[in-house]
């Protein structure tokens, strides 16, 4: 990895939370999370919320964990990522704004 790459991304994590960039981080981390669990096949173990295990090698208290941990990482990627992407287009339209004084 370039070493101003690294050096940006750990600038971008420090940033402050209630910052554009702060929020744009928030939403990557969000995004890259649920993408992991996603691809790593979480979704099949859902089918605990109807009453059956996700998979027949795996114990109910397994499906049902991977299950809660897919279902929070797309509820958190469905409804907080939007809204920390607009407050970061919102806060940086608010700090580019004329100053009136």
């Amino acid at each position: 990895m370039n070493v101003n790459l690294r050096q940006r991304m750990v600038q971008n994590w420090r940033s402050d939370f209630f910052s554009p960039r702060g929020f744009l981080a928030r939403a990557l981390v969000i995004s890259a999370f649920f993408l992991a669990v996603h691809l790593a096949g979480l979704r099949d173990y859902t089918s605990v919320l109807n009453g059956t295990v996700g998979s027949a090698s795996a114990g109910w208290k397994t499906s049902a964990f991977f299950g809660l941990a897919y279902l929070l990482a797309y509820l958190a990627f469905v409804l907080l990522v939007p809204v920390l992407i607009l407050a970061a287009g919102i806060l940086t339209v608010w700090h580019r704004r004329p100053h009136q004084d």
